[in-house]
């Protein structure tokens, strides 16, 4: 009994984890994240929430973006959400951040979608508006 206790409090606690996750990225979407200015050489991460065990990933889709030359994006990879004494659990979400560097003044509009990699048909897509200093 003190088994199926225990699992029922991890699968709570994963639940809260997911929901804290979803909230924070709509809370950033809405506190205008989706808006940068940066300096000459700043960086920033950009945080998305991705499910890669059902194959959905987040990448930057430079073709799609509009002047992504002022700026270096780099996919900096996932952290899996959960506890960390325990391994990633499959279907649970996952944090997935790209670092964006900026290089030299000018505005750019930067596409991110979420796809699979080998259906190559977006589900979701984010778009940043970057200013460089």
């Amino acid at each position: 009994m003190r088994g199926s206790c225990c699992r029922g409090l991890r699968m709570t606690k994963l639940v809260l984890i997911a929901i804290a996750m979803i909230l924070l990225e709509l809370s950033s979407v809405r506190a205008g994240e989706a808006r940068l200015t940066l300096a000459k050489g700043e960086t920033r991460r950009l945080e998305l929430i991705e499910n890669p065990s059902t194959g959905y990933v987040w990448r930057f889709d430079r073709a799609a973006s509009t002047n992504p030359a002022i700026v270096r994006v780099v996919d900096g990879g996932f952290v899996p959400s959960g506890d960390e004494s325990e391994p990633p659990r499959a279907g649970a979400p996952s944090l997935r951040f790209f670092r964006i560097e900026a290089v030299v003044a000018g505005r750019a509009r930067l596409v991110f979608v979420e796809e699979r990699p080998w259906e190559k048909q977006a589900v979701r897509r984010r778009e940043v508006e970057v200013r460089v200093r």
